[in-house]
């Protein structure tokens, strides 16, 4: 046996608790196996099963192949174990090693999602959530590995431009649901999604430019996995998602850039939203590097935002203030071309209200900032389409801190009630999570109106 890390194969473990059965069972099915295939010498018996769930050893070949096969009729599965779902075999690096080649993408891209759509929501990550250097080099490639031609397609077939645009027709689709309804009721669905449109890029195509805008609209369909994952919580795949689309957006030459600045932006708000206000800033700064070469407009303007927003949690307010002048600039610069899909969610509300959460953050350093911030807030709902009832959520919330830190205790009530009315039609932790940090704000005024605004989100949060 390989000698493992002496930690438990949590994947493993699952699907042990799936298919309910002893260690002693599960030894017996692989013996069963191995004779089948003509291994007369593998025997395991409950306690080596044992080792290699609570400890983590890996064993030899073929055994892990043997295993996967023992749990897949165990489990009574409709497709085969792979060994990255029972944890002896990673899913592809993410990282300044792996591979981001086409024809690698694609295969990580198709192991994935058929991985997440079998694996229901109990089972633990399979992957890691990667923070620091190794995110940071994990997007590296991008800025620096040249664009390679698409490799000759595998498998007959013709795929034309309408095929692309149908694909993004239906990617809008789910972004309008997650944005109306939150990530959880349509996770599973963009996940099957995305893994039978990856499986159209081993088809062939009209042309270099079809190849080019399916990898495009294969990110973007990643893109809307990953946030779909990020929002019911699922972070580190919601994370391996995003980074899953940036390696497609790289097969799209030139024309994936704007795609990739949008992958990236999704994942500094991720870390953003997890704490990571360093990893946060850093990703947004290679986004913005990665994309400086396109004319300005929306995705330089939701960039400056962004990086405004990490620069005044770490208490940088000229900074701030700079990267906000620049998205205004951006803004007024935008030359009204067609904006792509995956950028509309950026319109004249978000950026009012994102300028309003960066001033509320700088309050927190300077509570001069409080006013301004309500300002610019209350302008940013007014302008929400009402179907971004998530977005909208997160604006009353925001506007509640801010009245919170000017001290309008009786108006945060009245907002803090809206955001409650609009916390029952979605299904979304960040929503929750936002309304948990307000909870911790009233808290600490020690005023009798904000008891009584808690009792209310504490009651609506457990419901």
């Amino acid at each position: 046996m390989v000698t493992g890390q002496d930690r438990r194969n949590e994947a493993l473990a699952y699907w042990v608790r799936v298919c309910g059965a002893t260690y002693a069972t599960l030894a017996a099915e692989v013996t069963k196996a191995a004779r089948a295939r003509g291994y007369h010498d593998i025997e395991p018996d409950r306690s080596r099963v044992g080792k290699w769930v609570k400890k983590g050893e890996h064993p030899r070949d073929p055994v892990p192949e043997l295993l996967a096969d023992a749990l897949t009729r165990l489990c009574h599965l409709s497709r085969p174990l792979t060994l990255a779902d029972i944890g002896l075999r990673g899913r592809p690096a993410i990282g300044p090693t792996a591979s981001w080649k086409a024809d690698a993408v694609v295969a990580a891209i198709i192991d994935t999602a058929r991985s997440d759509a079998l694996t229901d929501d109990s089972a633990p990550p399979a992957v890691p959530l990667l923070t620091g250097s190794q995110l940071i080099g994990a997007v590296q490639p991008w800025l620096h590995l040249p664009d390679e031609p698409l490799p000759d397609p595998i498998c007959p077939g013709r795929l034309g431009m309408n095929d692309v645009r149908n694909i993004e027709a239906t990617t809008d689709a789910f972004r309008v649901l997650d944005s109306a309804h939150g990530g959880g009721l349509s996770r599973r669905a963009v996940v099957g999604q995305l893994h039978d449109v990856t499986l159209l890029a081993t088809n062939g195509r009209t042309s270099d430019d079809v190849g080019r805008a399916l990898f495009v609209a294969i990110a973007d369909l990643a893109s809307v996995a990953g946030w779909m994952n990020h929002d019911v919580a699922r972070h580190a795949e919601a994370q391996h998602y995003f980074l899953l689309g940036l390696q497609a957006a790289k097969q799209a030459g030139p024309t994936g850039a704007g795609i990739a600045g949008h992958l990236l932006n999704c994942l500094s708000r991720q870390a953003h939203h997890l704490g990571r206000e360093d990893d946060a800033l850093e990703l947004v700064q290679a986004a913005q590097y990665g994309t400086r070469k396109l004319p300005p407009g929306r995705l330089r303007a939701f960039l400056c935002t962004l990086e405004a927003r990490c620069h005044a949690v770490l208490g940088h307010l000229p900074e701030t203030a700079r990267a906000i002048g620049i998205a205004d600039d951006a803004l007024a610069a935008d030359r009204g071309e067609p904006v792509p899909s995956w950028a509309r969610w950026f319109d004249d509300a978000e950026y009012h209200v994102t300028a309003g959460v960066c001033e509320s953050i700088a309050a927190t350093h300077d509570a001069r900032h409080a006013t301004l911030a309500i300002e610019l807030i209350e302008v940013g709902t007014s302008q929400r389409l009402a179907e971004r009832v998530r977005s909208r959520a997160f604006d009353h919330i925001a506007l509640a801190r801010a009245q919170v830190q000017a001290g309008q205790l009786e108006a945060a009530d009245h907002t803090t009630t809206t955001a409650l009315d609009l916390l029952g039609r979605v299904t979304s932790t960040r929503v929750t999570d936002r309304l948990r940090e307000l909870d911790t704000e009233l808290a600490a005024t020690g005023a009798r109106t904000a008891a009584e605004t808690r009792d209310r989100i504490r009651a609506a949060m457990s419901s």
